[in-house]
C-alpha cells in the first residue's frame, strides 16, 4: 500500500468533536480527538488563570443554592482589597485616603471636614473574563489586577454614601439625609454641578459591586451573606428610614460588614434583623432607597422600531437624548434582551460581559440570585437595590425597569461617581491646599 502525503490531503471547513487530528508528541506522530484537544487546552489555560486570578463559578443553571464558592488566587483578591477604600475627593479630583478603620479621620490622622469634598469609595482597575468550563459547562467569572484577556472595568470612584443635596450640587457626605424626588436627569445635572467629570453611578459600577460581593463570599445573595439591610425581616415602611442621616457605617471604615439597627415603623411594627450594611465602604447599596443608574436604558413598545424588550448599554458620562430614548444610543453601545415581566431572578444573561440582565425567572429570596426584578414593555429608566419595605426582594441584583424615563419619587435616589483620575495626596496636604 502506498504512503499518503498528508500535505496533499483534501481540506475541510469543519469537523466533529469526535474526529481526530494529528499532533507531534515527544517526537512521534499521534492522533487526538478534537474534544480531548479542547479539554486539554482549557485545562492548561485554567491552571494559568488560577495562578494569576481569583474566580467564582456561576452555578445559576445547575443548582438552586446561591453558595457558589471561590477558586483561584485569593491572595491576589486580598491585594485588590488592600488597594481599595474610602477617600475624601475634592471637586478637582484631588483625594486623600481616609482611615481604614474609621472614616471620620484621614489615614494620616488629620481631622476630616467632609465639606471640602465627597466621601468616595475607590477601587482600582479590575480585569475580568467569563469562561465556560469545557467539562461541566459552568461559566466561571475570573478577576485579576493584571490583564487576563476578556474585559476590564476602569478605576471605580463612587459615593460611599447615597447622594444628598448641598445647594444645587449632589454630594456624598455623612450627617445628612439622602435626596429623592428628582428625575434621573435632575440628579445627573446636580452631579455635574461639581464639575464636568462628575456624574451618577453607572451600569458598570453595578456589575463591579456584584463582582466584589462574589469575590468575598462566593455568593450573589447579599442579604444572605452581608445583612438584610434597613428592610430587616418585616418592614412595611419605606418613608421613615429616608429621614435618617447617612454615615451609620462610618465606624466600619473600608470593611465589608454591618451595623445592627433597631427601629419601629410608622405603623408601630418592630423591625427585626435590620442593619446598615457596608460593601467595602459602599453604604446601604440596597434595601434603603432605589438608585438611578446611568449608562443603561430600555426600549419602550410604544416607540416606533422598539419592542420594549431592548436593553441599551451606552458609553460616556452623559444622559441619552429624547431621540436616543426613542431609537438607540448614539456612538458605541451594546444591545441586550430583557424579560418584560416581573419575578425573582433565576438566571442572569451573564455572557462575556457578566451582564446582570435577568434571563430566567424562578426561585425566591433564598435561592438562585435571591433578588427580584420588576419590568414591563414600556419602562425605560433603570434603578437598582430595592427600598426599605421591599424585604427579600432587595439586593445588589434587584433591578426595576418598569417606569418612564421621567420618573421622580422620594424612594428613588442615586449615588455620585467621579469619572476622572484621582490625584492622591495625604490628608494634611489636601487640607493645606484648601
Amino acid at each position: 500500500m502506498s504512503l499518503k502525503n498528508i500535505a496533499t490531503a483534501a481540506q475541510v471547513q469543519s469537523i466533529l468533536k469526535t474526529n481526530s487530528i494529528l499532533v507531534e508528541v515527544g517526537g512521534s506522530l499521534r492522533r487526538i480527538t478534537l474534544d480531548k484537544l479542547i479539554e486539554s487546552i482549557n485545562a492548561g489555560e485554567e491552571e494559568l488563570l488560577r495562578s494569576v486570578a481569583w474566580g467564582v463559578p456561576i452555578k445559576q443553571a445547575s443548582q438552586s443554592s446561591s453558595a457558589w464558592g471561590r477558586v483561584g488566587n485569593l491572595d491576589m483578591w486580598a491585594l485588590y482589597k488592600s488597594q481599595s477604600g474610602r477617600f475624601l475627593v475634592k471637586n478637582n479630583g484631588h483625594a486623600a485616603k481616609l482611615s481604614v478603620t474609621n472614616s471620620g479621620v484621614y489615614a494620616d490622622g488629620t481631622a476630616l471636614n467632609e465639606n471640602l469634598g465627597h466621601v468616595i469609595s475607590h477601587f482600582p482597575k479590575l480585569y475580568f473574563r467569563v469562561q465556560e468550563d469545557a467539562v461541566t459547562g459552568i461559566p466561571y467569572l475570573w478577576m485579576s489586577l493584571i490583564p487576563i484577556g476578556g474585559h476590564f472595568i476602569p478605576e471605580v470612584n463612587i459615593g460611599s454614601y447615597k447622594g444628598s443635596m448641598s445647594g444645587s450640587a449632589l454630594v456624598s457626605r455623612s450627617g445628612v439625609a439622602p435626596a429623592g424626588s428628582k428625575t434621573i436627569e435632575a440628579f445627573w445635572a446636580a452631579a455635574q454641578a461639581n464639575g464636568a467629570k462628575w456624574g451618577l453611578i453607572n451600569y458598570q459600577h453595578k456589575l463591579h459591586m456584584m463582582m466584589m460581593l462574589l469575590s468575598e463570599f462566593g455568593n450573589p445573595n447579599a442579604q444572605m451573606v452581608l445583612g438584610n439591610g434597613v428592610t430587616g425581616d418585616n418592614s412595611d415602611d419605606w418613608q421613615t428610614p429616608l429621614s435618617w442621616n447617612l454615615g451609620a457605617t462610618k465606624s466600619l471604615g473600608d470593611a465589608c460588614g454591618k451595623v445592627d439597627l433597631s427601629w419601629t415603623t410608622s405603623g408601630g411594627t418592630v423591625v427585626t434583623n435590620a442593619n446598615h450594611v457596608s460593601l467595602f465602604g459602599i453604604e446601604d447599596p440596597y434595601a434603603l432607597q432605589w438608585e438611578f443608574t446611568q449608562g443603561i436604558y430600555c426600549g419602550n413598545s410604544g416607540n416606533t422600531g422598539q419592542t420594549g424588550s431592548e436593553v441599551f448599554i451606552y458609553e460616556g458620562n452623559r444622559m441619552p437624548s429624547a431621540g436616543e430614548l426613542a431609537s438607540h444610543p448614539n456612538g458605541d453601545y451594546r444591545q441586550l434582551t430583557r424579560l418584560t415581566a416581573s419575578g425573582y431572578i433565576q438566571e442572569e444573561t451573564v455572557g462575556e460581559f457578566f451582564d446582570l440582565v435577568p434571563k430566567v425567572h424562578g426561585g425566591g429570596g433564598t435561592s438562585y440570585w435571591g433578588d427580584y426584578h420588576y419590568a414591563n414593555a414600556t419602562g425605560q429608566v433603570v434603578f437598582w437595590g430595592g427600598y426599605a419595605d421591599n424585604g427579600a426582594y432587595c439586593g445588589l441584583a434587584s433591578a426595576c425597569s418598569s417606569d418612564a424615563w421621567s420618573l421622580s419619587y422620594a424612594n428613588i435616589g442615586s449615588r455620585l461617581a467621579y469619572y476622572g483620575e484621582l490625584t492622591v495626596m495625604s490628608g494634611r496636604e489636601l487640607v493645606a491646599e484648601s
